[in-house]
């Protein structure tokens, strides 16, 4: 009997996954959306970037209310809501950031009931220096016969 309890909560489990994937098919961190679409799928972005957007395609949820929950370090910075006009509906949010707001970001896309349908997650990660920093002899001088004016 409990084989049987335990294959029926299994069961369950899988078809909630399924059902959750079927109704956020894409998601992601893009730099951009062009024409309702994100123009590219970040999975890193550099601190000298200050604004990043969260794309998402929804689907079979006409009428119902979606969220992006925005977090950093366990934080909840921010929860954008989203009314679903049709059976096939793109939204997207987008963040200002910090320079100093490093490390894992995550966006949680979320219905009413707080039920979780799609997450996905982003390193902000400070610019590279350079290898070599310049010498005061580096810089290259324009010659006096370039400097005259004809």
């Amino acid at each position: 009997m409990k084989i049987m309890s335990l294959i029926a909560m299994s069961v369950m489990l899988l078809s909630t996954a399924v059902s959750a994937s079927e109704s956020i098919p894409r998601s992601g961190f893009t730099s951009g959306v062009e024409n309702r679409e994100p123009i590219d799928n970040l999975g890193q972005l550099t601190n000298d970037v200050e604004k990043v957007y969260f794309f998402t395609e929804v689907k079979g949820m006409a009428g119902h209310t979606v969220t992006h929950r925005w977090e950093h370090s366990g934080d909840i910075k921010a929860e954008v809501k989203f009314k679903v006009g049709s059976d096939r509906w793109r939204i997207w949010s987008s963040k200002n950031l910090q320079p100093q707001w490093l490390g894992e970001w995550i966006v949680t896309v979320v219905d009413e009931e707080g039920k979780t349908l799609a997450e996905e997650s982003m390193a902000y990660v400070p610019v590279k220096a350079m290898d070599t920093p310049a010498t005061p002899g580096d810089t290259q001088m324009e010659s006096p016969a370039e400097n005259k004016l004809n």
